[in-house]
């Protein structure tokens, strides 16, 4: 099974007596990877990295996660 970065990590859905009132798709599967990245990165705390830096960081880290997530499972 292969990741694909746009798949969902949390689609959720909200009912109210059984009818169905609200969903959403939650993040990307990209989107979290990067904000977990960017938990590590941030709690690293070096000085002067800036917030452009971090972030790119971040997304770079997680298309290398999901990257070889598909390499091991082909």
């Amino acid at each position: 099974m292969r990741t694909n970065s746009a798949d969902t990590a949390f689609p959720s859905q909200i009912f109210f007596d059984e009818h169905l009132v609200d969903c959403s798709d939650g993040l990307t599967k990209r989107e979290y990877f990067a904000a977990m990245a960017m938990q590590g990165l941030l709690a690293r705390d070096v000085a002067g990295i800036g917030a452009e830096a971090n972030a790119k960081a971040a997304v770079e880290q997680a298309d290398a996660l999901i990257n070889w997530l598909n390499r091991g499972q082909q």
